[in-house]
């Protein structure tokens, strides 16, 4: 068919508008201007990727009367399966949005959804031309993880939609792996640079191991009746009785069951006047009776961590983490920007 539409042409080579109705594919509303070979050859090529996407859309089961919502390269995204994506967001925009602004974000997001599917569709093309696969156990396993993050019985045999997003899902992977994250290697001088230029991100704060006995006013009665009792505990500290024994018999806090014990804090996290005290006290000290809203404290310091910086081969691995997450988006745009910039990409939805 497409050689006979070429002799038909070449005979036809004149600087005149032709009707396509004699060509082998009906085109509606459109002419042909056959000036020069040149313009017959690209018009033969625009056949042939015709006929190429309606039969990728036979060969995928594809319904030809769903109209085309894109063509990138020898593959197309329908209309329907653009809908299919924007329905997962219309709950959301239905509540945020009303009228004229509801119609122009769902516009935005049906454009951005095509942009993705288009960068989408690119990738896996890229995975086919790798020669790139998956194993069914793999597809399974993946499917049956997709079902559970929906909330959907993962038990459940997958789908056919199921298997293809999910196989769709490890090409993806398996494609970024080989052609970016791979490619990225962080030598470990730029990791001590940055380590050294960004010290702050690994401060640690001081802390403080405490422990307490509290007298409360609601449980004394009155602030004074409060007050009477921590001096009476703070004596029999004095006098020798463990802090631990008093914090059972006396401390209305619930650490008391421990002895008073409150583990470990961080340092700038208790009341300003609890600060101060500790500040003055050594491991194993017990400060002066400290008031607070809801009674009086008295505090003995258990252990002390001053602040600090986690070292360098402790949080190597986490900068050169971040360091590739950083390095590996600018790669991955950079080569997704090739793929749309050398591919044939026609957008027909408006």
């Amino acid at each position: 068919m497409l050689k006979e539409s070429f002799s038909i042409l070449v005979r036809l080579n004149i600087s005149r508008e032709v009707p396509c109705s004699f060509l082998p594919v009906t085109l509606p509303n459109t002419y042909c201007y056959l000036v020069t070979s040149s313009i017959v050859l690209i018009i033969i090529i625009f056949f042939s990727t015709s006929l190429s996407i309606v039969n990728t859309f036979a060969q995928d089961g594809v319904d030809t009367k769903d109209r085309i919502a894109a063509i990138v390269n020898d593959d197309v995204i329908t209309l329907s399966e653009l809908d299919q994506e924007i329905a997962t967001f219309m709950p959301q925009l239905n509540t945020q949005f009303a009228g004229e602004e509801l119609l122009k974000q769902v516009k935005q997001a049906r454009y951005k959804l095509l942009v993705s599917m288009i960068e989408r569709k690119l990738q896996l093309q890229q995975a086919q031309a790798m020669r790139l696969s998956v194993s069914d156990r793999e597809v399974d396993s993946t499917a049956q993880d997709i079902r559970a993050r929906r909330g959907e019985d993962p038990a459940t045999t997958p789908t056919a939609s199921d298997r293809k997003e999910a196989k769709e899902q490890l090409l993806l992977m398996r494609v970024y792996q080989q052609k970016i994250r791979n490619t990225l290697l962080i030598p470990e001088n730029s990791l001590r640079e940055y380590y050294n230029s960004n010290q702050e991100e690994f401060r640690i704060p001081g802390e403080v191991s405490i422990s307490q006995i509290m007298l409360s006013v609601s449980d004394s009665g009155s602030l004074e009746k409060a007050h009477l009792r921590s001096e009476h505990v703070l004596n029999e500290i004095k006098n020798g009785r463990p802090f631990e024994e008093l914090a059972k018999d006396y401390s209305d806090g619930p650490e008391a069951k421990h002895g008073g014990s409150l583990g470990v804090m961080i340092r700038g996290s208790l009341l300003p006047q609890m600060e101060q005290s500790i500040d003055l006290l050594d491991p194993g000290e017990i400060g002066q009776i400290i008031e607070s809203p809801v009674g009086f404290h008295i505090i003995r310091v258990d252990e002390k961590k001053p602040a600090g910086f986690k070292g360098f081969e402790e949080v190597k691995e986490e900068i050169e983490s971040k360091l590739l997450r950083e390095q590996s988006q600018q790669v991955y745009q950079e080569w997704l920007n090739e793929l749309k910039d050398t591919a044939f990409i026609e957008v027909r939805f408006e």
